[in-house]
């Protein structure tokens, strides 16, 4: 038996008369034993002597005769397809009311989207880089040149490269001639 369960016994009185005398004797030797049922003696004491709610059995009644109220079933036989339609409708409405009220405003601005569809007026370079190269090595090269990826890659892993004037796409295709470390193969379109 621990210590707490020691002092709880003695509180409660559930101790034999030899085991109580052991106890006080124990609390005699050791003065935070005795702090100890002390305050266990202080604490029982506030509880017996602090306020009681008048109506405590009364808001007791009032809840439970609540929770027996609504009994939940034991067994809830409903689909499970109602609430998955539900969320697939909640998904549905989301992605619709995103794609005709924000993308239309994000979109509208020149230069800022460009559908797949429609051919590219602007001067265009075919590029392959090579299979080491990372995104970053990419994106860093072709802001440099001015430009902008508008297709690709296809099947061949061949990307379309937009500039804003053939001036720009001659420059950039003669550097890009020499960078082999990213640049696989480069044509103009």
């Amino acid at each position: 038996m621990d210590r707490d369960d020691r002092i709880m016994d003695y509180m409660q009185n559930r101790l034999s008369p030899a085991e109580r005398a052991q106890f006080e004797q124990s609390m005699a030797k050791e003065p935070a034993l005795a702090a100890e049922v002390e305050l266990m003696r202080a604490v029982r004491m506030d509880l017996e002597n602090g306020p009681v709610h008048k109506k405590a059995d009364a808001v007791w009644d009032r809840l439970s005769s609540a929770m027996e109220a609504a009994p939940l079933p034991a067994n809830d036989n409903r689909s499970p397809w109602r609430q998955v339609l539900q969320y697939a409708a909640v998904a549905l409405v989301a992605v619709m009311g995103w794609h005709f009220a924000i993308v239309p405003q994000i979109t509208d601005q020149p230069g800022e989207f460009e559908a797949a569809s429609e051919q590219s007026a602007l001067p265009a370079l075919q590029i392959r880089f090579v299979d080491t190269a990372t995104l970053g090595d990419i994106t860093a090269l072709l802001t440099s040149l001015d430009g902008r990826i508008t297709d690709g890659p296809s099947a061949l892993g061949l990307v379309q490269v937009s500039f804003p004037d053939a001036q720009l796409m001659q420059e950039a295709l003669a550097l890009l001639r020499t960078r082999p470390e990213l640049v696989e193969l480069v044509q103009a379109q």
